[in-house]
């Protein structure tokens, strides 16, 4: 048998403390969008891989989780005494603000760039990054870029600004999977029309665009077809990673079934029910319930007219 090639999730993990805007605090709660994507993507693939900066605490902070949900951690790397802490504050409409505990310079420090990535790891079935437009970054993945299989690129908040749009159309040709939320659209895009933003993403030559719209689902394009995602029933305990949860599971999803963008959003939506069911990061009881809710996404389609794109 063939070995199966790794996912590698490549972002930070953090250690966060939670306000909610009941007032309620959640104090050192693990995660972090790579720990969020990697527990997601390892729900439907069992070849999982952590690239993360970290600190030297971070076997006892962290190593514990790592080890229940296997994920491998050949690419972490040890840049500091501290790993990244915050501080996340949440306001009544949902929107959050994300303090680094230990200052910018510190947060900089551990940003890992696809170089990074050790051979180990490599070649991959699929890459996960979670990242703004740090040019640092985007010069390293171009060196690997062949090396990492299907890539998603889930947009980094701060970057969803209207005068990044050209720069971002010219990354999203070398991307396969984009992914944002309604919010994060809106600013860059200027449009309130949900249709419209997934087609103007397409027309960068990306392959598929996922648009998150929390509580409401998800649409899911792939230029062919537009897919209406509903999430499953589910409780709703804590939101904090929902968003890179689902993309986790989208990405293990399109590694089992290469061309089926609706396996790959019922992976997705089920995955990101898990990890809002419950506080910090899902735990292995998590795998019981995975059949109920893939079977209860909504999911409604719409054929897209046959067209001929032009990558703008």
């Amino acid at each position: 048998m063939i070995p199966q090639k790794p996912i590698v999730i490549m972002s930070n993990v953090i250690v966060d403390d939670i306000w909610f805007a009941d007032g309620i605090r959640h104090a050192h709660t693990l995660g972090g969008a790579a720990l969020y994507a990697a527990v997601a993507a390892s729900m439907w693939w069992d070849n999982v891989a952590v690239v993360s900066g970290v600190g030297a605490d971070f076997e006892q902070i962290a190593g514990a989780a790592l080890t229940s949900h296997n994920l491998r951690r050949e690419g972490l790397v040890t840049r500091d005494a501290h790993t990244i802490q915050s501080t996340l504050v949440y306001s009544a409409d949902g929107e959050r603000t994300e303090t680094p505990v230990y200052g910018a310079d510190h947060f900089a420090r551990l940003q890992l760039v696809p170089d990074d990535i050790p051979s180990v790891l490599l070649p991959a079935a699929a890459t996960y990054i979670f990242r703004d437009l740090w040019p640092t970054f985007w010069d390293s993945y171009n060196t690997v870029r062949d090396d990492l299989g299907i890539v998603m690129w889930e947009l980094q908040g701060n970057a969803a600004e209207a005068a990044n749009l050209g720069h971002i159309k010219q990354l999203l040709k070398q991307v396969d999977v984009f992914s944002l939320n309604l919010t994060e659209a809106r600013r860059l895009l200027g449009t309130e029309n949900r249709r419209l933003i997934t087609e103007r993403i397409l027309d960068t030559g990306v392959r598929v665009v996922l648009l998150r719209m929390g509580g409401e689902g998800a649409l899911i394009s792939d230029g062919r077809e537009l897919l209406y995602l509903t999430p499953p029933v589910s409780r709703v305990v804590d939101v904090t990673g929902g968003g890179n949860s689902f993309c986790g599971g989208f990405l293990a999803g399109l590694c089992t079934r290469s061309e089926d963008i609706e396996h790959a959003a019922r992976c997705a939506a089920a995955s990101a029910a898990v990890s809002i069911a419950q506080q910090g990061l899902p735990q292995s009881l998590y795998r019981e319930l995975l059949g109920t809710l893939y079977s209860g996404v909504g999911i409604r389609r719409q054929p897209i007219a046959s067209q001929k794109r032009t990558p703008s």
